[in-house]
């Protein structure tokens, strides 16, 4: 299942592309029905939803803190987290963000970050390239115990080449720019995702 979800990834030319791909790729090879990717923005020390899959809402353009959650922890430790059992706390913490969203409370953010009502399992793997953290992977599912040990490590290894496969089409990209240019070396995966 990692070797052909890194031939998939390992074909594609294009940011958008990759990304989609490889949500794909995990879905046939490892049954993962919802998953996101998000990026880190290292000047904001945030982390911010690029591409999503098996959710109602996108949730491309929303935000998380580094430290902030499973997604946000994974990310600041740079190890991945896996949650076998959704505990009371954080249903507790969802029951809270969605009475403020049905009051009309303001939130960090503008755009809710996308889950399962009733997530019972998370994994959480970082995605790094040549020692730099570039974002996460996540997954979640309704049933508990979802993820064992050998798909968390098998998504290691697939967020390690989605990883390589980022920094190397961002430095393409990089390099492709015309000097002075200004723009920036991050083109968004989807509408509505910011550079970094």
């Amino acid at each position: 299942a990692v070797r052909a979800c890194a031939q998939r990834i390992s074909a594609v030319t294009d940011l958008a592309a990759l990304l989609e791909t490889m949500l794909d790729a995990i879905r046939a090879q490892f049954g993962i029905e919802h998953a996101l990717v998000l990026m880190l923005d290292p000047k904001g020390g945030r982390l911010y939803t690029v591409a999503s899959t098996g959710y109602p809402n996108s949730g491309v353009g929303s935000e998380i803190a580094l430290g902030q959650g499973v997604i946000g922890v994974a990310a600041r430790e740079r190890t991945p987290i896996r949650i076998g059992h959704a505990t009371s706390e954080y249903l507790y913490g969802r029951a809270i963000r969605e009475a403020a969203l049905r009051e009309g409370l303001p939130l960090e953010t503008e755009i809710p970050l996308p889950g399962l009502a009733q997530s019972r399992s998370q994994l959480a793997v970082p995605i790094e390239a040549f020692g730099q953290l570039i974002g996460v992977l996540f997954a979640d599912s309704p049933q508990d115990l979802r993820f064992n040990y050998d798909e968390e490590d098998a998504l290691v290894a697939v967020a390690g080449q989605l990883g390589t496969a980022i920094h190397f089409l961002q430095q393409t990209a990089e390099a492709a720019e015309p000097e002075g240019s200004g723009a920036p070396a991050y083109a968004g995966a989807t509408s509505g995702a910011a550079p970094t």
